[in-house]
């Protein structure tokens, strides 16, 4: 799964705790519910993960989706992403 189709997919960050088992395997965050798929981790930032799940999905499964990630042990917060208009930059 990609990280870039806010049309077709919803975009969660997860922030880990210090001691979160999920800091050696990220990956494994997928495991957290069949909805989820893993994208990465946030930039530097090696307690912030990316996960996605399709809209399809999202649609019929986000309240179980993140009650089970709000109830695993080891992530501190969940963050649904919004899609949001970048604002350009002055080009001198």
């Amino acid at each position: 799964m990609q990280g870039d189709n806010h049309d077709a997919s919803k975009y969660i960050a997860v922030t880990l705790s210090s001691s979160s088992p999920y800091l050696h395997n990220p990956q494994s965050l997928a495991a957290v519910h069949p909805a989820i798929g893993y994208i990465g981790q946030v930039g530097g930032m090696r307690d912030v993960q990316l996960l996605g799940v399709s809209k399809e999905l999202w649609d019929a499964e986000q309240h179980a989706i993140l009650e089970a990630l709000s109830g695993t042990h080891g992530i501190l917060r969940v963050d649904v992403q919004e899609k949001k208009q970048r604002a350009k930059r002055d080009e001198l």
